[in-house]
C-alpha cells in the first residue's frame, strides 16, 4: 500500500505506523515528513456486541452470573468510491432484426410515370422518352424481359435482399452469362419503386464498375498477334524489293560489258 506524502508530495510504501493520540502516523522515508491520518467522519461504528464476562478474566459478577459488556467501538473505514460506469446500450444486429423490404408490384415492369425501357421519369405531354428516344407507342415489353434462369435468381433475391453476397453472386453468374445489362435494368426498376433501398443502389453502380472494368480501352493498341503479322509483311515486300533491284542492277551491268 502507498500513500501520498504531505511534504514531498510523493508516494512513498507504508513500511511502518503508529497511533498517536488515535490518529494514524506514517513517516516518510524519503523527506522524513510525518503524516497524520485520522478517522473519517462518516465513518461509522460497528455496533457493540455482547461479550460474556466469562471470556475476560474477572468479568463475572458477585452472583456467579455472566454480566455482558458492549464491545469498543471500532472505526471501520468508508469503502472508496466506484468509478461511475456508464451503461452501454447494446442494439442486436440479428437478421430478425431487419424488417423485409416491400417488393410489391411486378418486378419486371416499370412502374406509372417511368419509361418501360430505359426506366427514366416521363414526362406527360411527350410521347417519346428524352432519354433513350422510345416511342412509347411502340415498345414491345417481351423484347426487354429478362432470361428464365436470371428472373427465377432475381425472385430468390428478393427472399434475401439484405445479403450482399448473394447479390454479388447474381452479378458474378450474370457477368458469366453476359446478362449484366439486364441486371442493371432490374436494379433501376427497383430504385424507381425504392429510390433509397442502399441495395439497389450498391448494385446498380457495381453493374456499373464491371462492365466499365470488361470494356476493352481504345488506346490500349492493336494486339500483339496483330502488331506482328503486319512487321513480317513489311520486312517481307521490302525483302523482295531488294531482290528486284539486284536483278535490274545486273542485268544493267551484263549489259554494259
Amino acid at each position: 500500500m502507498k500513500y501520498q506524502c504531505e511534504g514531498c508530495e510523493r508516494l512513498v510504501p507504508v513500511e511502518s505506523f503508529r497511533i498517536e493520540d488515535g490518529q494514524l502516523a506514517v513517516t516518510c522515508r524519503v523527506c522524513g515528513a510525518k503524516t497524520l491520518a485520522g478517522p473519517s467522519p462518516s465513518a461509522s461504528p460497528v455496533a457493540p456486541q455482547e461479550v460474556s464476562r466469562e471470556d475476560a478474566p474477572g468479568a463475572r459478577g458477585g452472583d456467579g452470573a455472566a454480566v455482558a459488556l458492549p464491545a469498543p467501538e471500532v472505526f471501520v473505514p468508508p469503502a472508496p468510491a466506484r468509478a461511475s460506469v456508464t451503461a452501454l446500450r447494446v442494439v442486436r444486429s440479428d437478421a430478425a432484426s431487419i424488417v423485409a423490404p416491400d417488393f410489391d408490384g411486378d418486378p419486371f415492369q416499370a412502374p406509372p410515370g417511368h419509361c418501360p425501357k430505359c426506366v427514366a421519369p416521363m414526362r406527360d405531354d411527350a410521347g417519346a422518352c428524352a432519354q433513350c428516344g422510345l416511342v412509347y407507342a411502340n415498345f414491345i415489353p417481351d423484347e426487354h424481359q429478362p432470361s428464365g434462369l436470371l428472373a427465377t435468381e432475381w425472385h430468390a433475391l428478393m427472399g434475401t435482399w439484405h445479403d450482399w453476397d448473394a447479390h454479388d453472386r447474381l452479378l458474378s453468374q450474370a457477368m458469366v452469362r453476359g446478362e449484366l445489362a439486364m441486371v442493371g435494368r432490374l436494379y433501376r426498376l427497383r430504385l424507381a419503386r425504392a429510390p433509397n433501398d442502399a441495395q439497389a443502389l450498391r448494385g446498380r453502380e457495381e453493374v456499373v464498375r464491371r462492365v466499365t472494368s470488361a470494356a476493352p480501352l481504345a488506346s490500349d493498341g492493336p494486339s500483339p498477334a496483330l502488331a506482328r503479322k503486319v512487321k513480317n509483311t513489311v520486312m517481307g515486300a521490302v525483302l523482295v524489293v531488294a531482290l528486284v533491284l539486284v536483278l535490274v542492277l545486273f542485268q544493267i551491268l551484263r549489259g554494259s560489258f
